[in-house]
């Protein structure tokens, strides 16, 4: 697991690369989808013959990759929301943020994220269930394997209690025992 100083390390030195190959490599990528002008008005054949590629061929391709790449963006955005969120974290900032940020936007989340789900993250506490044998997390009320109760609740908010208090920490209710 690395630290936060690493990567925030590893985070700038990665926006820095890419920005130095997006700025090398520019002309070499939009150049074939025609943004240059000129760029495939004609090109030459094999025999000395020339191909022409009228505006309508590359303005309907260009629509075509355009629509593509935006179905597949909106997935990716999709997803960024359900993974931050499933890890615990806000999801609408995250995928505002590859919404306007795009590939370095999804890059910096891929970096950043916390590296699993909260309940199953190492330094928290776990217990064998009574029922099961097997170990979940200590602050569970119930297993998520077979369902069986791992601690009692308060009658009056649910919130998890012990069997030796008095009074629910949580709403002041008197508990039994």
């Amino acid at each position: 697991m690395a630290t936060s100083t690493g990567k925030t390390i590893g985070l700038i030195l990665l926006v820095l690369f890419i920005l130095a190959l997006a700025w090398r490599i520019t002309p070499l990528i939009v150049g074939p989808f025609g943004f240059f002008s000129g760029a495939l008005h004609m090109l030459r054949l094999q025999g000395g013959e020339t191909f022409h590629i009228g505006p309508s061929l590359l303005r309907f391709s260009n629509s075509m990759l355009s629509l593509a790449l935006l179905i597949i963006w909106i997935f990716v955005i999709v997803w960024v929301y359900r993974d931050a969120e499933r890890r615990g974290m806000n999801g609408v900032l995250w995928a505002l943020l590859v919404l306007i940020g795009n590939i370095i936007g999804l890059l910096i989340y891929l970096i950043v994220r916390s590296d699993g789900i909260p309940a199953l993250k190492a330094g928290h506490e776990t217990q064998a269930c009574p029922s099961c044998q097997k170990q979940v997390d200590a602050a569970f009320v119930f297993c998520p394997y077979c369902a069986a109760r791992l601690h009692a609740v308060c009658p009056e908010c649910g919130k998890p209690t012990e069997e030796n208090w008095k009074a629910c920490p949580h709403c002041g209710k008197k508990l039994k025992g």
